[in-house]
Parts: structure tokens; C-alpha cells; sequence
């Protein structure tokens, strides 16, 4: 009985775990696909479906940890995290067939909606290009910048650095001398 309940349980467990993984990795259409002749409600929930894979790339450009330090498993995470989104955008699409002409009473919030959506690929696009610039380009003289302030506040928490050597004598009296 506990033997049986046991590999139950991890059956559970694991199945559960891959379909994780799997949503993780694939997104899914929330629904049946919207036909050309569209309902109010068939509009609703795609306006709703947009306004979730709109958060959801709010959520996924403020995740983006590269700028304070690189780190190239939490590049990875951010790189997953992006198939992950443009799965989203892609499967909101294939749903609700934002670029199909549509007729009727709420077509032009239909081209809207499909504008939208093709502007949030825009910007997730463009917002990708500069990151990975700056990944390419700034974080590693970032890192650098971090390690050397590091440094230079370990030999400090040490002791290890001498005084600041004071001015020569010399100096002093030759800068307040004006004469020649």
C-alpha cells in the first residue's frame, strides 16, 4: 500500500514537472481559434489575451539582470524567458488572427488590436537588439569597472593600502610664492 502510494505520488510528481517544463518551453493557444466572423466575447478574450502577453513583456524586460553585473546563466534564464514570450505572442496570433480583415461592428478595434500586436513584437525586438548591445559591449566593462572597485575596497578593509603621500614641502611654499 505504501509502496503503491509512494510510486503514485512520484508519478504525479514528475508528470507534473514535465508538463512544467513542457508549458515553459511551448506556450498554448488559451482557447479555440477565432473565426473571420467574430463575436463581441471572441474579441474580449483576444483584447485580454493581448493585455496578458503585453505584462507578460513588461515582466520579462524589467527581469533583465545583465545591466548590474554579467552573469551568464541569468543571461540564459533571460534568453528562455524570451522564446517563452514570443511563444505567447506567437500562439495569441495563431488564436485570434490579429491581421485578418475583419467586418462588422468592431473591426477597427480589431486593426487595433492587430497594431498592437504587431508593435509589441517591435519593441521586444528593438528592446533585444540594444540589450544584447549593451551585453556585448558595456556589461563586460562594467564587470571589469566592479571587480577593480572590489579590489581596491578589500585592501582598504585591510589596511592594506599606505596613507595618501602628503604634498612635497616645496609645493606648498612654491604656490603661495608669486614672485619670479
Amino acid at each position: 500500500m505504501i509502496l503503491t502510494f509512494s510510486t503514485l505520488g512520484s508519478a504525479w510528481l514528475l508528470s507534473s514537472i514535465a508538463v512544467t517544463i513542457y508549458r515553459r518551453s511551448n506556450a498554448v493557444p488559451s482557447g479555440a481559434p477565432i473565426g473571420l466572423v467574430a463575436t463581441a466575447t471572441d474579441f474580449e478574450s483576444c483584447h485580454d489575451e493581448l493585455r496578458d502577453v503585453t505584462h507578460a513583456l513588461a515582466t520579462h524586460l524589467e527581469n533583465f539582470q545583465l545591466i548590474a553585473h554579467y552573469d551568464i546563466d541569468e543571461a540564459q534564464r533571460w534568453s528562455e524567458d524570451r522564446a517563452f514570450w514570443l511563444g505567447q505572442w506567437k500562439a495569441a496570433d495563431e488564436r485570434c488572427h490579429f491581421a485578418a480583415p475583419r467586418t462588422g461592428k468592431l473591426a477597427k478595434e480589431w486593426e487595433q488590436l492587430a497594431a498592437i500586436h504587431a508593435e509589441l513584437h517591435e519593441t521586444e525586438a528593438s528592446y533585444d537588439k540594444e540589450l544584447q548591445r549593451f551585453g556585448n559591449d558595456q556589461a563586460p566593462r562594467l564587470a571589469r569597472i566592479q571587480e577593480r572597485l572590489d579590489r581596491v575596497g578589500q585592501k582598504l578593509a585591510t589596511g592594506g593600502s599606505e596613507p595618501a603621500a602628503s604634498p612635497p614641502q616645496n609645493a606648498s611654499k612654491d604656490a603661495g610664492d608669486t614672485t619670479p
